[in-house]
């Protein structure tokens, strides 16, 4: 069967996987590998019906009552890291990496789907301790979490956005942004083609986007298979490896960063940095084998998605 594939932008062949539920169809994109939800839910639907805060409680309590063991050592291994290593934040340490040593002037960091604004208020404390000016925005669907977030980060001289991601994205000017971040973000967009060429527009020359998604290609998820913590029916709506996650990027004229502590596999999350590709490498797409590249410049993959 053919079925609009996220990461190429144009219909292709996918064919049914075993982690469907329900209503919700997982399928699996024949050219590229890449596992994702055929039917996704709309974005009105987002906004309320399947609304983060609320979908997210709801399952943590069901997996709780399903898997009171794998609750209770996880939650033991997260107990003893915070010990281990207080006050630990990737993004803040992946952004002060990955600026440019001669950056001047406030750093604007947007955060997509921001929630309440946790994690914006957290990187501009770091920031600051460190001397550094932050004009923290955010973007938000949910209506409760945007109006929350955004009476925090005003306060700092930010602004959220209640908006989809891609609209918000597309309302920001042209170069506008140092650090993007989607922390457990990207896995709900059903149009993450869409969003990756319309932040490659809104980033600076120099700017990065630092995302952390769920692994696919995890040792915990061949375990447990079905029962894989990172299947969330209907939020959860990609499901990337390193590979599909690179051939994504590229396919939005951008670079993906990876170390091996950033795919540890025996993590069920991990890490990117998604950075513009100089415009003779944006031609030349890395993807996974048998997979058809689109090698057309950033405008021109927003018409054709």
């Amino acid at each position: 069967m053919k079925i609009h594939c996220p990461i190429l932008g144009r219909p292709t062949v996918a064919r049914q996987t075993a982690y469907s539920h329900g209503e919700w169809s997982i399928v699996q994109c024949t050219e590229t590998g890449f596992v994702f939800l055929q039917n996704p839910p709309s974005y009105g639907r987002l906004e309320s019906e399947f609304a983060w805060e609320a979908t997210a409680a709801e399952q943590t309590e069901s997996r709780r009552r399903q898997y009171p063991l794998q609750k209770a050592i996880s939650r033991s291994l997260s107990g003893i890291k915070n010990w281990l290593f207080p006050r630990r934040n990737r993004f803040f340490t992946l952004a002060r990496h990955h600026l440019p040593a001669n950056h001047e002037g406030p750093i604007c960091v947007l955060d997509i789907g921001c929630g309440g604004g946790e994690m914006l208020m957290d990187l501009h404390s770091r920031f600051q301790h460190q001397q550094r000016q932050v004009i923290p925005q955010g973007i938000e669907i949910s209506l409760q979490l945007a109006e929350s977030a955004n009476q925090r980060v005003a306060t700092l001289g930010g602004k959220v956005l209640q908006d989809s991601a891609i609209g918000g994205t597309e309302q920001l000017a042209p170069g506008s942004v140092d650090i993007a971040i989607m922390s457990s973000f990207l896995e709900h967009e059903a149009q993450p083609l869409e969003l990756l060429v319309a932040l490659h527009h809104a980033l600076t020359d120099h700017g990065a986007i630092i995302l952390k998604v769920p692994n696919f290609a995890c040792w915990n998820r061949h375990l447990r298979r079905g029962n894989w913590p990172g299947f969330r029916y209907p939020d959860h709506v990609n499901y990337f490896t390193p590979q599909t996650l690179s051939a994504l990027a590229s396919q939005a004229g951008l670079s993906c960063r990876q170390t091996f502590l950033d795919t540890i596999p025996s993590s069920d999350n991990m890490y990117a940095v998604l950075k513009k590709q100089p415009a003779a490498e944006s031609a030349h797409t890395d993807v996974p084998s048998g997979a058809t590249a689109n090698s057309s410049p950033p405008a021109e993959a927003r018409q054709a998605a």
